[in-house]
C-alpha cells in the first residue's frame, strides 16, 4: 500500500490518489480491472513521476530554453530537459497538496503556489469523484497575485496499453530536433489516422503532438473526456514495449507560453476550471 494513500470507491469502482504527491490519481479499477499504469511503491514513483497514474503538468510538456515572457517581463524555468536545454512538465506532479475534504467517494486537495513551482501566485484546488458513472476530476485554478497570469495544464494520463485505443487528433505540430514545434500543422500520416479511427497500439512507437478535433479519446471499452478548454492532444508510448500508452490533454499547444494564443490569460481574481473523466463507453 501507498504510503499516505487515499482510497475512493463506489459500487464497482475504486481510486487511489496521493494528495501529497501531486493530488495524483495512480490508480484507476473497474471491478478487477485496472485502467491506469500504477506504482507499487513511492520511490518507484518518484523515479518515473508522469509515468504512473494521472501526473499534473503546469506547464505541459516543453518550454523552449525554459524562458519565456508575460506583460513585457522576462520569466525563467529550470532546465530539466538538458539533453534539449528546455524545461519540460512543471513541478505540479509532485507538489504537496492538502487534504480538505473527503468522504467514501470523493476527495478535494488544494495547493497554494507563491512562486515556488510555477512563478505567479495561484490556488490550484483538485477534486476527484467516483460515480454511478465512473471517475470525474475537477481542477480549479485561482489567480491570487495581483495582476493577470498565464495558464497553461495538461495531464500525462499512463493508461496500460490496451488492445485498441482511438483519439481525435485534428494536425500534427511539426517540431525541432528540440521537440519544439515550428508553428506549421501538418497533415496526419496514414499511422496517424489509424490514432483518430481506432488503432491496435501493441509494438507500435506512437509519439506526436497534435490539435484536438474533439475531446472524447477511446480506450478499449473505456471513455477519456476533457473539457472544451483542453486544445491539443499529445501522444506517447515509450516506444511501444513498455505496456502504457500516455493520453494526454493540454490546454495549449508545446512551447504554448512563448505564443500569444499558447495560454489562457487569467485575470486577477479570476478562475479557470478543466475537467476529465474516465468512465465505461465513453458514457457521461
Amino acid at each position: 500500500m501507498l504510503e499516505h494513500s487515499v482510497h475512493l470507491t463506489y459500487r464497482d469502482w475504486s481510486a487511489v490518489i496521493l494528495p501529497s504527491f501531486g493530488a495524483n490519481t495512480v490508480r484507476l479499477r473497474h471491478g478487477d480491472k485496472d485502467l491506469l499504469r500504477f506504482p507499487e511503491t513511492l520511490e518507484q514513483l518518484r523515479a518515473a513521476p508522469y509515468l504512473y497514474g494521472m501526473p499534473l503538468l503546469m506547464p505541459p510538456n516543453r518550454t523552449e530554453g525554459g524562458t519565456f515572457a508575460f506583460d513585457g517581463r522576462a520569466y525563467r524555468l529550470q532546465i530539466n530537459e538538458p539533453r534539449h536545454r528546455n524545461h519540460i512538465h512543471g513541478f505540479m506532479a509532485d507538489a504537496p497538496f492538502l487534504l480538505k475534504q473527503l468522504s467514501e467517494s470523493q476527495a478535494t486537495s488544494v495547493y497554494e503556489n507563491d512562486g515556488e513551482r510555477y512563478p505567479f501566485r495561484f490556488r490550484m484546488t483538485v477534486t476527484s469523484k467516483l460515480d454511478e458513472q465512473g471517475f470525474y476530476q475537477q481542477v480549479d485554478i485561482a489567480n491570487c497575485s495581483n495582476a493577470d497570469i498565464p495558464v497553461m495544464l495538461g495531464f500525462h494520463t499512463a493508461f496500460l496499453q490496451p488492445e485498441t485505443f482511438s483519439v481525435p487528433i485534428g494536425k500534427r505540430w511539426e517540431t525541432n530536433e528540440r521537440h519544439i514545434p515550428t508553428g506549421r500543422l501538418l497533415e496526419l500520416t496514414e499511422q496517424e489516422q489509424e490514432y483518430r479511427q481506432g488503432c491496435r497500439p501493441r509494438g507500435l512507437p506512437i509519439s506526436g503532438f497534435y490539435t484536438a478535433a474533439g475531446h472524447l479519446a477511446l480506450i478499449g471499452d473505456y471513455g477519456y473526456r476533457a473539457s472544451d478548454n483542453f486544445t491539443q492532444w499529445v501522444l506517447f508510448n515509450g516506444g511501444g514495449d513498455q505496456d502504457f500508452l500516455c493520453i494526454e490533454p493540454q490546454s495549449g499547444p508545446v512551447n504554448g507560453l512563448n505564443r500569444r494564443d499558447g495560454y489562457i490569460r487569467l485575470k486577477k481574481g479570476e478562475s479557470a476550471q478543466f475537467w476529465t473523466a474516465i468512465c465505461r463507453g465513453g458514457e457521461r
